[in-house]
């Protein structure tokens, strides 16, 4: 094994990268510049000679473009997570109380969670959530089961994309009843979930369980 040599970069100024490094060769800069304390985003770089004609930092941005062939770099930054679009491997822990994700003026932003299914297996912590792919709703675990909170709209026209569990209630309707989206063998549709003499009222009995508060837990589409 070849010990590789130690280099400094010692101007200290962000934005200031070596020409040349030897493969193995490593060199830093720790300038202030490289600090956003507004943001808690501390930098420091490090530059690994790779033997290779090019300089660039780990997501492949050209950094300079001289320089002797086969004296290249690549250029880290030395913290937990780096360059965008990083893959972060095992469990991550976010110290605080929020977890914050924000767009840019160009970029939409959003938050990825996991993608799981019906029937697999239980959460960790109370609090996470998954995307369900399967019923198309987004559940958190309670502790015991993976529970969801369903949209409901107050409007003269049933709300559009709905999924399985929204309820809709209009308030100009004939019969103003209380309404939930539900998928079925006989096709979607929206049915009535408050008490009336129609056979598709959801009530206990009709294909429909409640939990201890009284809400709406299992629907049996086969019954409609």
């Amino acid at each position: 094994m070849t010990l590789a040599t130690l280099q400094h970069l010692r101007s200290f100024s962000a934005g200031d990268h070596p020409i040349n490094l030897e493969p193995g060769q490593i060199a830093f800069n720790v300038g202030t510049g490289n600090i956003d304390s507004s943001k808690n985003d501390y930098n420091t770089y490090m530059y690994v000679g790779n033997g290779s004609n090019t300089r660039n930092d780990e997501g492949g941005t050209v950094l300079v473009s001289n320089g002797d062939v086969g004296k290249g770099w690549i250029r880290y930054r030395l913290r937990n997570v780096s360059v965008h679009g990083d893959t972060v491997y095992g469990d991550l822990t976010v110290q605080g109380a929020k977890l914050k994700v924000e767009a840019s003026q160009t970029t939409a932003g959003e938050l990825v969670v996991p993608r799981k299914n019906v029937g697999d297996g239980p959460g960790t912590d109370i609090g996470s959530v998954r995307w369900n792919g399967d019923r198309a709703i987004l559940q958190s675990w309670d502790g015991n089961k993976w529970d969801s909170t369903s949209k409901v709209s107050v409007s003269t026209s049933a709300p559009s994309n709905p999924s399985e569990g929204d309820l809709w209630l209009d308030p100009a309707g004939a019969e103003p009843y209380l309404r939930v989206y539900v998928k079925s063998a006989n096709g979607d549709s929206w049915v009535l979930a408050t008490n009336s003499a129609s056979l598709t009222a959801l009530q206990p009995g009709n294909g429909v369980s409640a939990n201890a508060q009284n809400q709406i837990e299992l629907i049996d589409t086969g019954s409609f």
